[in-house]
């Protein structure tokens, strides 16, 4: 698909498609990260912190292997210190 380069204020923009935006998850607002690389502009979501973690953990959880590290009376005893 060609698109033209905008001037938007100092900067210039591309609009991109609705379909493409709808395909890809982008709405008004959404934080991106823009590279370029190799010649390419690479336009992406920003990886999301801890994405991933509560599917890992319930399948620890499905394995049995979600059992405490360290025993419930270390916290009485830290509530005792404070």
């Amino acid at each position: 698909m060609l698109a033209k380069v905008s001037q938007v204020g100092t900067s210039v923009g591309i609009i991109i498609p609705k379909y493409i935006a709808h395909e890809g998850g982008f709405t008004k607002g959404s934080p991106v990260n823009i590279e370029f690389v190799d010649n390419q502009i690479i336009i992406s979501k920003p990886k999301i912190k801890r994405e991933g973690w509560a599917a890992a953990f319930a399948e620890y959880a499905n394995h049995g292997e979600d059992s405490m590290l360290l025993p419930d009376y270390l916290d009485e005893e830290a509530t005792e210190l404070m």
